[in-house]
Order: structure tokens, then sequence, then C-alpha cells
């Protein structure tokens, strides 16, 4: 098969990938952050810990190309890399591997097909694209959210990707046009929200990565937004469905199908692969409620549950448990990372806005001992007044 990509598109998921990096670990300022692709990797990381050689694991990786990971040095530019790359990959250009963290915040891989991405792509042309002239991007695109969208489809729909500085601003606003599609998921939909500036006549736009609520779209709609597109899916998948408006149903996307009907427990979907190659039925990872073959509502998160010394723990039960507690507001659980341990750790958001921490977290250490089982305890307690979320919004690790 011919390549879904050329050399100038991996030269921006590259950069995507030094831009995320710089920013999840300094606090550089967005429109500081390098677009230039002639500018060597070292330049890029310089003045943080990052070293070239993890960029080049992770676009080595997404690309099936390991042994690059060795030979590509950080005193080489972006478009040097980016050719490298372009030229091991298309010799066999039927796979992207897409780079997650799930709820134990270990990196996970996704082999998606190139076939099956740019079908989806064209899908999302047919349901989202009808009569826009521009896709304004805010997402990096090197997850899949933002390749679909901001990669991808400009390709298909043969429109134009502008890359702003993804900070909802007046000036953002401003810079849209009649016609714009915008790419973004929630936090930044609500940080246009606080602005209170009307959207210019004839804009849509789409939201993904995290939950968006009814009022968020609803806030949005009497902002001007002519229409907000909630895509719901996961890294695992890509996406599975979508609504127009709030209080519509979700849509099941023309390439997935029902099966497994009679099964209570789960909700079952199949690929429809354009080559009629048969695919493996995929469980929804939420609790689904069907209203057709292709109308859905999702009505809650499963339970996730990690092993801990070989037992079976449900972090919702943990969370659960210390979320009654009087004083707390709010409770995240997760699975330690290898280099913290092998047990639970909690980030609680306490209710007062001034709480004795160390009181608190002896009351909770009880707290705990008298309602869970060992396993089940967090080992680790953090405070704060708002969860952990990267650039996107999105739930991540803490330390």
């Amino acid at each position: 098969m011919q390549p879904i990509l050329s050399i100038d598109d991996i030269s921006r998921i590259l950069l995507s990938i030094c831009r995320s990096a710089v920013q999840e670990h300094t606090s550089m300022p967005l429109h500081k952050l390098e677009e230039d692709s002639s500018r060597s990797i070292v330049s890029l990381l310089e003045g943080t810990t990052i070293l070239p050689m993890a960029i080049a694991a992770h676009v080595s990786t997404m690309f099936q190309c390991p042994a690059l990971a060795e030979v590509l040095c950080g005193d080489d530019s972006i478009e040097h890399w980016a050719g490298a790359i372009y030229h091991e990959w298309s010799q066999d250009p039927a796979i992207i591997t897409f780079i997650t963290s799930g709820s134990t915040g270990k990196p996970t891989q996704q082999k998606l097909e190139s076939v099956l991405l740019w079908q989806e792509a064209q899908e999302l042309q047919r349901t989202l694209l009808h009569e826009r002239k521009r896709i304004v991007s805010t997402v990096p695109c090197h997850h899949v959210y933002g390749f679909l969208f901001t990669v991808l489809l400009p390709k298909v729909a043969e429109i134009p990707c502008l890359i702003p500085v993804p900070f909802p601003s007046r000036a953002f606003i401003e810079e849209l046009k009649e016609g714009d599609f915008i790419v973004s998921f929630p936090l930044f939909w609500n940080g246009l929200i606080k602005l209170g500036i009307p959207f210019p006549a004839n804009i849509h736009g789409s939201t993904s990565t995290a939950p968006c609520s009814p009022e968020t779209m609803h806030q949005l709609l009497s902002l001007g937004l002519a229409r907000i597109s909630n895509i719901y899916g996961s890294s695992e998948t890509g996406g599975l469905g979508f609504q127009h408006h709030p209080d519509a149903p979700l849509t099941l996307f023309n390439f997935w199908q029902r099966v497994r009907c009679d099964d209570i427990e789960n909700s079952w979907i199949e690929r429809v692969h354009p080559l009629d190659i048969p695919q493996p039925p995929v469980a929804i990872p939420d609790f689904v409620e069907w209203f057709s073959h292709e109308l859905f509502a999702v009505r809650g998160r499963k339970d996730k549950i990690v092993q801990v010394g070989g037992i079976n723990v449900s972090l919702l039960k943990t969370a659960a448990c210390i979320k009654q507690h009087p004083d707390v507001l709010d409770c995240a659980v997760r699975l330690m990372r290898p280099d913290e341990g092998n047990r639970l750790k909690a980030f609680i958001l306490p209710r007062s806005f001034e709480p004795d921490t160390i009181a608190l977290r002896a009351e909770l250490y009880q707290w705990c001992r008298n309602r869970l089982r060992p396993a089940e305890r967090p080992k680790k307690i953090t405070f704060g007044n708002q969860f952990p979320v990267n650039a996107m919004g999105k739930a991540k690790d803490w330390n």
C-alpha cells in the first residue's frame, strides 16, 4: 500500500512529540515552543532534562523502525529525522503505533492499521465537515485524536489545517473565519467559555479526549458556535460514535457494527474492515444503553480492576470508600508506577481550603484500615486543590 503520510507530516508529528515533552517538563509558554523543523532536536529540547534518545525511542516505535532509535543524532534537524523515518516506514507503512498512558500511568502501545485510520478519516469527513473551509487545530498530532483530525482529515477533505497558539484567548477567536472547524477538547472549550466572547458566524467544532458535559456544549452553542460535535472513543479503538447536540444520543460510526446483542454484561461492536478482513469483536469500555443498533448513550464507566500482590483490586471501590470520609471532596486512585512501588496511591481533594494535611492523612490511613482489605488500601496519599491533568485536560499520573 501507499504511505498515508508524507515527510512533512512526519516532521509535524516529531515537532508535536517534542512540544508535548517540553511542555510536560517545563513551564515554557506555548508561544515560545518552536515550530521550526529546520532546527536540531537538541536545540528544541534546550533547557530541559529530556534526552534526544527519548524522542527517538518514541518516534521509532510509532513508525515501526526500532533500529533508528540507536542511530538518530540529536544534532540533526527535525527534517533530517523525518526523512530517515519516512524512508524506513514507507517500505512497509501498514501500521502506526500510538503511545498512551492508561489508569496505571504506564505507557501502552496501540498498533492501528493505516487502512483503518484512513477509513476513519473518510468517515469523519462525511460526518463532520459539511461546507467546512479550514480545520483549526488546538491538539497535539502525535496522539490518535489529533492525528486523525489534523493530519489525515485535512488530506481527505483537501482543506488547510491552521495551527494557532493553542491557548483560549481573544486573539484565537478573532483569527477564526466563517466555515472553520475547530478541533479541541473540553478544557480548551471551557477556557473559551470563560472569556464570554461570541464566535463568528458558521463555526463548527469537535470535542474529545475527555468527557464533555452537556452544560459545556450548551454554553458553546449559546455563544454562537453553530455546531459542537462530541466524539466518543478511546485510545485503543479510535472513534466509536458522535453526537452533534448535547441532547441527542450518540450515533455509532459507520465503520462499526453492533454484535452479540444478547450479552447483557457488555456492549460488543465489530470493525467493518474496508478490505473485508474479519475483525475480532471489541467490548465498549463503558456501560452503554442502546436505543437502536446505531443510537446509544453512555451511562457510566466500568470498574478498573488491577492486581496488588496477586489480588484483584477495584480502584472504584477504594475511591468510593475514601470519598465517604466527611473531609474529602473527591478522590482519584491509581496503581503505583514500578519505580514507586507495587501498591495503590490516592490523590485527595479536601473539602477545606486550608486543611491540616498531616492530621487528615493520618485519619484517612486509619479510615482505610477500618474499611478495606490491605491490598485495597492506598500506601501513599497526595493532596491538592485539583486533579493533575495534561495539556489536553486528560487525567494524568502524579508523583
